[in-house]
């Protein structure tokens, strides 16, 4: 489309200050992850987070409402998107999902959690932030592949779907998080193969 000559272009408008660090996101959340797994949650203050980043409180405020979601949002950045897995068996996709889960809890994150994990009573906002946009997603992959089991004839029909996907959970949290003992690689296939034991039809 070509302009009228008539039409005289406004100018540009030049924001005024320090020019916007398109980068200040990740500098924010790596502060709010280095001090949670120094000082837990007591010392990730919005003003320690941006002493530790080198910027303004203000700053912080333009792009999270308050702590809680700035520290849900530093979490998800190491959460691995797991995409539905279709291995055809329920042992295969359990042993895959909880896999990611385990793979997703070495290194530095599993202090990251554990950190987090321990101070969830204190805030219950951030409990409930953490439930949904953490726990929620891969509490709901696992329901699904148990339904699905149960569909195909591989899981029996009255299995308690909550309980059978916190028996899945739970070792690995236990053990990763609580204890933060160093998660072999074969953990995965061996809770599964553990809880499944108890679901297969007779």
């Amino acid at each position: 489309m070509t302009t009228s000559p008539d039409v005289i272009a406004a100018p540009v408008r030049r924001p005024r200050g320090r020019p916007r660090n398109p980068d200040i996101e990740g500098v924010v959340l790596s502060a709010v992850r280095e001090l949670l797994v120094e000082q837990g949650m007591a010392g990730c203050t919005i003003a320690a987070v941006a002493q530790r980043a080198g910027v303004g409180k203000g700053t912080i405020y333009l792009r999270w409402p308050d702590r809680e979601s700035l520290i849900v949002d530093a979490l998800m950045e190491r959460l691995i998107d797991l995409a539905p897995p279709d291995t055809g068996s329920v042992r295969g996709d359990l042993v895959e999902v909880l896999g990611a889960f385990v793979h997703g809890l070495r290194g530095d994150n599993g202090p990251l959690f554990a950190a987090a994990i321990g101070d969830l009573s204190r805030s219950p906002r951030l409990h409930a932030l953490y439930l949904e946009h953490i726990v929620g997603p891969f509490d709901a992959a696992i329901r699904d592949i148990l339904s699905g089991g149960i569909t195909r004839g591989e899981i029996c029909r009255d299995a308690d779907i909550h309980l059978s996907t916190q028996l899945l959970i739970g070792p690995l949290v236990i053990e990763g998080l609580i204890w933060q003992q160093h998660l072999k690689d074969d953990i995965a296939a061996d809770v599964v193969d553990a809880v499944l034991s108890g679901l297969r039809p007779a």
